[in-house]
Parts: C-alpha cells; sequence; structure tokens
C-alpha cells in the first residue's frame, strides 16, 4: 500500500509551558521528542489521585455492600488489570509518536475508526461530568457558593489548562504529585484509623456478585485512561525501552489507584455514599479537612484536564481540520452543560452506571488493540500507514460490535437490565471480561487468514522546516 505523504506540523513555541499547543493529530517529528519514561509514572499518578478514584472506591463498601478486606482486593485486582493496559498502549507512544485513535486506524481503518473516536469524545464528556460534579461539591463545602457559580468557576479552571495543552498538563500533573502524597497521607491515617471491617449497608447482591461488580467498575474507571495512553508518551524519543515506558506509566496508575481506592473503601464504612466531599470531611479534623478539602479541588481539575484534551485530540483524529483548543472547548462545553443536568440526581447511581456504560464499549476495543499489536507479534510501527486515506476499513469494527452485541445480556444497570443479569446477577458482573474476550477472539479469527504484516523501523518524521508544539 502506498503512503500518503505525513502531515504537516507547525512550529514549536520554544518549549514555554504557558503557549498553546498548536500541534494536532500529525505525528511528533523524532528530531522534537524528549523527555524520559519517568514522567509517566507522575502523570498518571497524579491523575488517579483524585477525588474520582476515592468514590469509586466507596461504592464497593458503602453501595455494593463489600466488607473492607474483599473491598479492597476488588479494587486492587481491577486496578491491576487496567492499568497494566495503559501501561501497555502507553509503550507504542515513543514507538510511533502519534495519538492512541490515530494507532487505532491500523485496526480499525480510517472510517472504521470514526465509532471510536465519537466514544472518546463521549468519553471525554462523561468524565468531564463526573470530575466537575466533584469538584462543584468542593466548593460548595468550602465557600459556600451556590451550584451555578461553582458549576463555573470549575469549568473555566480545567479549560484553561486543558487549552494550553500537553507541557502544562505534565507540569501540573508532577507539581500535584508531591503535593498530593502529603495530602493523602494526612487522610489514609484517619481514614484508615476509623474504618470499619463491614460494610454500613446490605450487600447489593450475594458476596461473588458484589465482589465482581467493585472489579469491573474499578477496572471501567482505569480503562477510561487506555484510550489516551499514548496521547501523553507520544512526545518520548523513539530510543525510550518499552518496558522502562510500561513500568513507568502502569506503576504510577497502581500504586495511586490501589491506595486512594482502597481508602475510599474504608471511608465507604462510615456510612452512605451522598455528598462525596462531606464523606471526606467528617472524618478530619476541621483545619486538615480544609487542606484536605482544597487539594482534592486541584486533583479534580488535573485529572479533567486529561479528559478534555484527549476528547479535543479524539475529534482531530477524526478527521476535524480545525485548531486543537477547538474541540477542547467544545468537549468543555458539553460537559459543563451535561453537569448542570446531573448535578441534580443521584451522584452514586450515576457514577455506576457510567462507569459501566463506558466500559462496555472499552473493554472490546481495547482487546482489539492489544492483539492488532501485541499478539502474535503482529504490531507494525510503520506511522505512513496510518495517515493512508485508502485505508478506510479494518476487522477491529466488526469485532467490537460482535463483542457488544454479547454483552447486550450481561448488562446490568439502573436503566436497563439484561436478561442474564436478571435471572443471575453474578453473570451481570462478567460482561466487561466477556467483551474483552469476544472481541480479541474474533479479531484474531477474522484476521488469521491474512498475513501477519512484518514490524518495520518507525517512520522517520523529521520535516526540516517545522516541528510539534511540546
Amino acid at each position: 500500500m502506498r503512503a500518503e505523504p505525513l502531515p504537516s506540523v507547525p512550529p514549536p513555541s520554544a518549549g514555554n509551558p504557558f503557549a498553546v499547543e498548536l500541534g494536532g493529530a500529525e505525528p511528533v517529528p523524532s528530531d522534537r521528542r524528549h523527555g524520559r519514561p519517568w514522567s509517566l509514572a507522575t502523570l498518571w499518578f497524579g491523575a488517579n489521585v483524585q477525588f474520582a478514584t476515592l468514590s469509586v472506591g466507596a461504592l464497593s463498601t458503602s453501595v455494593f455492600g463489600l466488607d473492607l478486606l474483599p473491598a479492597v482486593l476488588a479494587i486492587a485486582i481491577g486496578t491491576l488489570l487496567s492499568s497494566s493496559l495503559v501501561g501497555l498502549f502507553s509503550s507504542r507512544g515513543p514507538l510511533t509518536g502519534v495519538l492512541q485513535l490515530v494507532q487505532a486506524r491500523g485496526p480499525f481503518g480510517r472510517l472504521g475508526n470514526l465509532p471510536s473516536t465519537a466514544f472518546t469524545v463521549v468519553n471525554g464528556v462523561g468524565w468531564c461530568v463526573v470530575d466537575t460534579l466533584l469538584g462543584v461539591f468542593i466548593l460548595r463545602d468550602l465557600t459556600g457558593m451556590s451550584f451555578g457559580p461553582a458549576l463555573l468557576l470549575m469549568a473555566a479552571g480545567q479549560l484553561a489548562v486543558a487549552v494550553i495543552g500537553y507541557r502544562m498538563i505534565h507540569y501540573v500533573e508532577r507539581g500535584l504529585a508531591v503535593l498530593l502524597v502529603v495530602v493523602f497521607a494526612a487522610v489514609s491515617w484517619y481514614g484508615f484509623g476509623e474504618a470499619r471491617p463491614s460494610a454500613p449497608v446490605e450487600p447489593f447482591a450475594d458476596g461473588t456478585t458484589s465482589f465482581l461488580l467493585v472489579v469491573a467498575v474499578t477496572a471501567a474507571r482505569v480503562l477510561g485512561w487506555s484510550a489516551y495512553a499514548s496521547d501523553y508518551s507520544r512526545y518520548l524519543p523513539a530510543s525510550a525501552a518499552p518496558r522502562r515506558v510500561f513500568l513507568a506509566a502502569a506503576g504510577g496508575s497502581t500504586l495511586a489507584g490501589v491506595w486512594i481506592g482502597a481508602l475510599g473503601a474504608a471511608i465507604g464504612t462510615l456510612g452512605a455514599l451522598d455528598n462525596p466531599s462531606s464523606m471526606v470531611s467528617r472524618v478530619l479534623p476541621d483545619a486538615l479537612g480544609t487542606a484536605v478539602l482544597v487539594s482534592l479541588l486541584l486533583s479534580t481539575l488535573a485529572s479533567t484536564v486529561i479528559d478534555l484534551y484527549s476528547g479535543g485530540m479524539a475529534a482531530l483524529a477524526a478527521g476535524f481540520t480545525v485548531p486543537r483548543w477547538v474541540p477542547v472547548l467544545v468537549v468543555g462545553g458539553l460537559g459543563t452543560a451535561l453537569s448542570w443536568y446531573a448535578g441534580h440526581g443521584d451522584f452514586a447511581s450515576l457514577l455506576q452506571d457510567f462507569l459501566l456504560m463506558t466500559g462496555y464499549w472499552l473493554a472490546p476495543w481495547t482487546a482489539v488493540i492489544t492483539v492488532a499489536y501485541w499478539w502474535p507479534e503482529r504490531g507494525s510501527h510503520d506511522v505512513s500507514r496510518l495517515y493512508d486515506a485508502r485505508h478506510r476499513f479494518g476487522w477491529g469494527l466488526p469485532a467490537v460490535l460482535l463483542a457488544i452485541a454479547v454483552e447486550i445480556p450481561f448488562m446490568n444497570q439502573s436503566r436497563y437490565t439484561g436478561p442474564l443479569a436478571e435471572a443471575q446477577p453474578a453473570l451481570g458482573a462478567l460482561g466487561l471480561f466477556t467483551g474483552y474476550a469476544v472481541a480479541g477472539l474474533a479479531y484474531a479469527t477474522l484476521t488469521a487468514w491474512r498475513p501477519v504484516p512484518n514490524r518495520v523501523p518507525a517512520t522517520d518524521t523529521r520535516q526540516p522546516a517545522a516541528a510539534t508544539t511540546e
């Protein structure tokens, strides 16, 4: 297949972290790469040491009714499974220099990839809603301001960082990583110290079902990052060792996810999850509680900017030829508008349904990407093929759609319960894992008759007269 010319990239900003990033879905030229894999550890640690992680952990005890020890075990399993995928996908960023969704054009094709890009925009909007609401809860507790002004203040702070772009996001996450370790260490002292071994509510279902649901919900939370993973490693030099990239990304995500998720489970044993910020403040002394809530507000903002940034990038990967900051504003605007509506509902139910809904798509999608690039030694690093307009469709989309059809009887949400989930609740919790297995097997079978692409050196994307803003 003849390669089309790679898209050109705009001039750099002389490394100024406050300059708006101008690059979009183009490959990052090899002579503009920088950084070390360690930066991914602080980024994914900072992204996961946040209020949403705490709230999802609290679901395990305060909503699903697991006792503390099995809840922590379920959180650890779900976090480890999905964080490993984040690490695996991050390892392809330095090899290709392109966005995660541009890489997905390989198994899906340019047109077959459009549903993936659309879903990623929806995922970015959805997480913007969740995190914005958490920030609004904190602002209202701290200042007493009404819902509307708090919502606008959160939206302005989130968009300011996301519009600036990649380098500013790394700066923010790196700075917060140190602060949040100190803050959550203090919260852990009180949260684990006052935790009770038993759940405060009756089990959602039998013990096995509740355990599997917590694994699924926790895995779905981290899976949301998988569609973005290479977006934050594509600036690393091509010489960055894949093993180190994997360990940095997966390690930072796992460490933070297990720690903060377990802390949420511990705090969740003290009462039902209603207003998440009051859930934290009630276990802390007043002065410390205020400092912790301020830090949680910053961590929530830092998490949301990743979703806004990559949600905007997804629109560019779909083929929209607009400046990068335009879709970021659109995603942020939609998230803010929906936050107004969602903020007057049941937060715990909203969070649970959203996590499972995203997981039903992301589990099959990640399976296709995994098989396409790692099993068995299929992946090509030929970037030019990803930009060839004649590569319209691949077997990725049929495999994902088949998996979603298989998942439907397993679905278990407040608005819809599939027949298998209704008859046997334990089976409902297996929907995500079933979708992953079906999609991976389907894609491997559909592509078995085709020649496996040989691994080739990464395309040299250097262009003497241009460079990507970092």
